[in-house]
């Protein structure tokens, strides 16, 4: 769940029990909710969202959904845009206004929109860039998070030990992090629900880690990397993200893109790549949200929380089957480890 501290989710099982075929509803946690019908009970996996849905989020829902059937989404405002799409995904979901899509087997089915919220989604105060970028390195390697406020800002990529401090203090307040007297530790869930704040927040951080798009000679993939891949090598500290990753780590889906991201990006260094700007080119190059998210899985490869973020901002069906390749591999294995 995004939102670990406790939310008040009466008005959400309201909106459910007006369904024409519910007969109750029973919340037997924040993660699992029973809705009884003539027919008996079904139980839905529960994933609530205080603020509003982006398309990096709903993509990320939709993956959720496939390894947990049946997922009730909740959230304050659910537009049509996102509605339609969770819809045809086959995701269920019900907001504040009581638009909902609501599916129980064969038998049972619910889709409202177009209603009005009668009341605003609670704001959150805005995260900045270098609070994702600690989000990045926390994911990457989830023991620093009771690191010293030096050591996480360095694997950060840099950011102040004041703004390391901060984020954890802010991530205690909101329950993912619980202090202790040796330091911060996972609380339960805790690295599940940061996962979904970076994945909210990737898109934000983007145009502060864009370095350029740019046109390589020829058009496959393989050869475009096979060439680039020594020049990079002068250039510095560097990994493949996105499709050029998720290939590497699943063998799944190689898309037509190749994306780079680098430690220490110089632009002296970048203009010696044989690469021609283009904004509609096949190379994009970003600089690395942080120093962590460099450790993947192979040595050639970003952490695949950092490749599982590019892949559901693809926004298309085949990239979405990738991401969900890398979860199932990579990302839920270290999300039950961190927890």
């Amino acid at each position: 769940m995004l939102d670990m501290a406790e939310p008040d989710l009466r008005p959400y099982l309201d909106r459910l029990a007006r369904l024409p075929f519910v007969r109750a509803v029973h919340l037997h946690s924040k993660d699992a909710v029973g809705l009884t019908t003539p027919e008996g009970q079904t139980d839905l996996p529960v994933l609530y969202r205080g603020s509003v849905l982006n398309a990096a989020l709903v993509e990320h829902m939709k993956v959720t959904a496939t390894h947990r059937p049946g997922l009730l989404v909740l959230a304050p405002v659910i537009g049509s845009t996102p509605g339609e799409a969770l819809a045809a995904a086959g995701v269920n979901f019900v907001d504040l206004a009581g638009n909902c899509h609501v599916r129980l087997g064969d038998r049972y089915f619910a889709w409202v929109q177009g209603r009005r919220a009668e009341q605003r989604a609670p704001g959150e105060k805005a995260l900045r860039g270098p609070a994702y970028r600690v989000f990045a390195a926390l994911l990457a390697k989830p023991e620093l998070v009771s690191a010293t406020a030096r050591s996480l800002a360095e694997a950060a990529g840099g950011v102040s030990p004041q703004t390391a401090n901060d984020v954890r203090h802010r991530l205690e307040a909101r329950g993912l992090l619980l202090r202790t007297r040796g330091g911060s530790t996972w609380a339960n869930g805790g690295y599940r629900a940061m996962l979904e704040l970076f994945v909210a927040g990737f898109p934000t951080l983007l145009p502060g880690l864009g370095l350029g798009r740019y046109r390589a000679r020829g058009r496959n993939p393989e050869e475009v990397e096979a060439a680039l891949a020594p020049a990079l090598s002068r250039v510095g500290d560097w990994r493949w993200g996105g499709a050029a990753a998720a290939w590497r780590l699943t063998g799944y889906y190689r898309g037509d893109a190749t994306l780079v991201y680098l430690r220490d990006p110089d632009a002296t260094a970048l203009s010696a790549l044989p690469l021609i700007p283009d904004a509609s080119g096949n190379v994009i190059v970003r600089r690395a949200p942080a120093t962590a998210a460099l450790e993947g899985h192979t040595p050639d490869t970003v952490h695949p929380t950092l490749v599982y973020a590019d892949l559901l901002l693809e926004g298309n069906t085949r990239a979405r089957e990738a991401a969900g390749e890398i979860h199932r591999r990579f990302v839920a294995v270290d999300a039950q480890a961190a927890p």
